[in-house]
């Protein structure tokens, strides 16, 4: 938790903004989906935005 205030899990953060922090958090006290998971979700969103 120490971690997340000093802004040193900034580097997990790979959309740096409010739903990364989040996704952070998440992971941290196993809330959330996988990394793995959140990845292709991010890449497929790309791709549908590339294709439009």
């Amino acid at each position: 938790m120490r971690a997340l205030r000093k802004a040193q899990a900034s580097a997990f953060n790979i959309t740096n903004d409010i739903r990364g922090e989040a996704r952070i958090v998440e992971r941290a006290f196993g809330l959330g989906a996988s990394a793995l998971a959140e990845m292709v979700q991010l890449v497929c969103e790309q791709f549908d935005l590339a294709a439009s």
